[in-house]
């Protein structure tokens, strides 16, 4: 064949090699959250090479089919990436792997008909290896992906003599290699012996498959993507080529390293769960055994108090008030498709003080790592997973546990339940915990048909059945309404969230330190921080600023931070000036700092801070700790300031955000009226501030419009959006987005990013087919645009935006604006909306954290 350029050995090697590097970058790149999209690109562009660079070298193809066969591949390639939902991963994953052992098979197959004298006997051994290895693989993904997908029995499916036909057509298949090999002379024995290998490998693939029930599936799935490697690999030496030997070989062993590691997870062999031993009637037998596990019979029923209280009333005092929290995701979740829900719960939890972290076991889910890539879709931090290892022991002492759709991976009947499916795997010790609150669809048994005993536990389990996604979303409007009542109405409710502790510690201190950290740097909250600190000496406080000489990343970091908010250098003390002025102080304000300040240092000996002179902060009477969360510092030390209790206000989460609300509870505080004037003050002269007339809006409106635009880009408000859009649908209102097409950096930049926060595209109107909905809205709430809706374009002549169709915003009764701040666009027009008056809500500052504010008020 003609082909455009000729490749010669030595050259072909080389870019063997250099690829099969860059394939095994990336798939060290795939180790790391932050790294592994570009490693699976690096992977793929690799891979895409390798083929073109084969195809040409071995003069398969010439360049017209070569890229009509990238440009058809690419389109599937596409239409997939388009169409598959996340949910649909596992069996995607399953459906791929079966597509690269049949390719496997197949280059084995037309391998046979290309026979040389050199090596033959290599070569036929190979492909008819590559046939056996690519058919199973290709058969038992497929029936992995119809189990996956629902179209197969999702439970173990057993068959008459099922383990002996299992056998037996591994065994003939074998035969029928060796028929071949010894007759390859005899066309028609070669035929016959391809023909046998591929249908007696083929029925393997399908009697091992089928019988592999759901709670196996990550570990089987594993394991077919370890045999498409090995497939690859030896299709590879039949033909010849190393870097399909090269690259097959790496997937292979990957794949099996990964499933030898999901086994021992579960306790068992790789046989043991492909062909079992045991007869189908074991998980019948698994009710009894469980039962032991349960807490012993309580004397007889007593009188249950309160018993009207509903399971989400129950799971809402649970968390009220919650230090530590563990979430337990399981397939349940990934069904429900509740990872967005949870990222909101774990939010909450936070902004409420609670350490949040998440328990993941190696076999949750339909595929190695499934809960860790739906997380990471809902932006949950890589952080905040732990591996069963890692937290098994902190159940004991949690404070609460939140399952979400998960079942076996925690039920304690695996450690004495004899003769189940899951007895002897290591489970979460989720019932160690005191409070267990469990989101699960059903009370029925997992996968393996085991009953679990913590759903009969009774005490300290609130079962919230039903669809996941529904639930949590009622837990999180529980606990709305619970902080909404808990407000105050006496002196004790300043303790009912941190922000308000915190700012009840403020109000009134005339002495008040600061403590600045990495933290700051990290949040860039500097400018927040001398917000508070000119709020606070404007109230007649005197602040301080206490420097640690290694706060920060390098020598003077808090210095250099602080000048650039333009804080006094007079103000700025060293540790030894101002440590003695810590247990006089009214009030201390920590920023990101941890370690620098840890009282620890002065008796954890063997630990890296011991001996370390720390700030005295903990000989303040009041401490406000503005981190983002309760894990320690770099020097891995708990800090016993955060079990304190008395006088420490935990605010956490972003510590610009945490300063912001800190700072807007205080303006709150300053416009109330006290109890005494109130008495003498009509109620109409309290004017409300911006977010609460927004609220106020929002409340009774029923349709609403959202305009995003770049600054919900640069705020990465996205999620928010939508999660504020979620919460006026469920209270009745009808929410569309109005899309201008030049709003953002690029075509579709709006559509993109509200696609990655799970926005429906059908809520997306583009500008003609949604302007003349403005006029008769109740609501338009604007993030991050202005030029886009600048009513300025229509007569504003000589300016960049004159005659510009923009949105017609300005024509609706009532108007918020989420902007940063009030400047003009990139066109330097002024936009009258913002002098308008009335019918406009102007929330100005990070969009990010203004609909925090909102959805919370709401």
């Amino acid at each position: 064949m003609n082909t455009l350029i000729e490749i010669s050995n030595p050259v072909y090697y080389v870019i063997c090699a250099i690829l099969s590097i860059l394939v095994l970058v990336g798939i060290a790149m795939m180790s790391k959250v932050k790294t592994a999209a570009r490693g699976n690109a690096l992977s793929a562009t690799a891979m895409g090479l390798g083929v073109i660079v084969t195809l040409l070298k071995l003069q398969v193809v010439t360049f017209p089919w070569l890229i009509a066969g990238i440009l058809i591949g690419g389109v599937i390639g596409v239409l997939l990436y388009t169409r598959v939902k996340m949910i649909q991963m596992p069996q995607m994953v399953a459906l791929l792997n079966g597509i690269g052992g049949g390719a496997s098979a197949l280059v084995g197959a037309l391998t046979l008909f290309q026979l040389t004298e050199s090596n033959v006997y290599f070569t036929l051994v190979t492909a008819f290896l590559a046939i056996i290895i690519g058919m199973l693989t290709l058969v038992g993904s497929l029936v992995a992906a119809g189990k996956l997908h629902r179209v197969l029995p999702q439970k173990s499916v057993v068959w008459p003599f099922h383990n002996v036909a299992t056998s037996l057509t591994l065994v003939v298949a074998v035969f029928f290699l060796l028929i071949g090999t010894l007759n390859y002379v005899v066309p028609s024995a070669l035929i016959y012996a391809m023909i046998g290998t591929m249908l007696f490998s083929a029925l393997f693939g399908l009697y091992f498959s089928i019988r592999v029930g759901g709670a196996d599936m990550p570990i089987t799935i594993s394991l077919l993507n370890s045999l498409s490697g090995v497939a690859g690999a030896i299709a590879g030496m039949a033909i010849g080529d190393i870097f399909l030997v090269a690259v097959g070989g790496v997937v292979g062993a990957s794949g099996l390293l990964l499933t030898q590691i999901m086994c021992r997870a579960m306790n068992r062999s790789l046989v043991n769960i492909l062909i079992p031993h045991g007869k189908a009637k074991a998980p019948a037998k698994a009710t009894a055994p469980a039962k032991p596990d349960a807490p012993a019979p309580k004397a007889p029923a007593a009188p249950q108090p309160k018993q009207e209280s509903s399971p989400i009333d129950q799971a809402v005092a649970m968390l009220r008030g919650a230090k530590r929290v563990i979430i337990v995701p399981g397939y349940g979740m990934a069904l429900a498709q509740a990872q967005q829900e949870v990222k909101q719960l774990a939010d909450k939890l936070t902004k409420s003080g609670a350490d949040v972290k998440y328990a993941i076991h190696p076999v949750a889910g339909r595929m190695p790592g499934h809960m860790n890539v739906l997380l990471a879709e809902a932006n949950v931090d890589y952080d905040s997973l732990y591996e069963m290892e890692a937290i098994n022991d902190q159940f004991a002492n949690t404070d609460a546990v939140i399952v979400i759709g998960a079942n076996d991976v925690l039920n304690p009947a695996a450690r004495n339940a004899e003769g189940t499916p899951i007895y002897g795997m290591p489970v979460l010790n989720v019932d160690q915990a005191k409070q267990v609150i469990i989101c699960n669809f059903d009370l029925k048994p997992g996968y393996a048909g085991v009953e679990n005993p913590l759903y009969s536990r009774g005490e300290g389990v609130a079962l919230c059945l039903g669809d996941a996604k529904a639930t949590i979303d009622q837990i999180l409007s529980g606990l709305d309404s619970s902080a909404a009542t808990a407000q105050p109405t006496s002196s004790s409710s300043s303790a009912s969230d941190p922000i308000s502790q915190a700012a009840g510690m403020l109000r009134g201190a005339k002495r008040v330190i600061i403590v600045p950290g990495y933290g700051m740097a990290l949040a860039q909250a500097q400018q927040e921080v001398k917000q508070l600190a000119d709020k606070l000496t404007k109230g007649g406080a005197d602040v301080k600023y206490a420097i640690h000489p290694v706060a920060g990343r390098m020598p003077g970091h808090m210095n250099v931070l602080l000048a650039e908010a333009n804080v006094d250098y007079d103000s700025l003390y060293e540790m030894e000036a101002i440590n003695d002025q810590f247990a006089n102080t009214d009030a201390v304000i920590v920023i990101g700092a941890n370690d620098v300040l840890n009282p620890a240092a002065r008796n954890a000996e063997g630990t890296p801070i011991y001996g370390m002179p720390v700030l005295n902060v903990d000989q303040a009477k009041q401490v406000i700790i503005c981190n983002f969360d309760l894990k320690p510092g770099y020097a891995g030390v708990e800090n016993p300031l955060y079990s304190r209790g008395e006088g420490v206000a935990l605010c956490l989460g972003d510590a610009k955000a945490t300063l912001s609300n800190l700072m807007d509870r205080l303006d709150h505080a300053e416009s109330t009226p006290t109890a005494s004037a109130a008495s003498s003050t009509s109620s109409a002269t309290s004017s409300a501030t911006p977010l609460q007339s927004a609220t106020e809006v929002l409340h009774n409106a029923k349709s609403v419009i959202i305009v995003p635009g770049y600054g919900m880009a640069l705020a990465q408000a996205q999620q928010e959006v939508k999660q504020l859009a979620d919460k006026l649908a469920k209270g009745g209102a009808d929410v569309k987005y109005a899309i201008h097409p030049v709003a953002g950096r690029m075509p579709g930049h709006m559509n993109v990013l509200l696609a990655e926060a799970n926005v429906d595209y059908d809520s997306l109107y583009e500008m003609e087919a949604i302007n003349d909905q403005f006029a008769n809205t109740d609501a338009v709430i604007v993030i991050g645009a202005n030029d886009v809706l600048n009513p300025a374009a229509r007569n504003a002549e000589g300016t960049p935006i004159y005659g510009m169709p923009v949105l017609n915003v300005d024509q609706a009764k009532q108007v918020i604006i989420c902007n940063y701040d009030l400047k003009p666009g990139y066109a330097g027009v002024e936009n009258p909306l913002y002098s308008r008056g009335e019918g406009v809500t102007l929330l100005i500052g990070d969009a990010k954290k203004t609909l925090s504010d909102l959805i919370d008020t709401l």
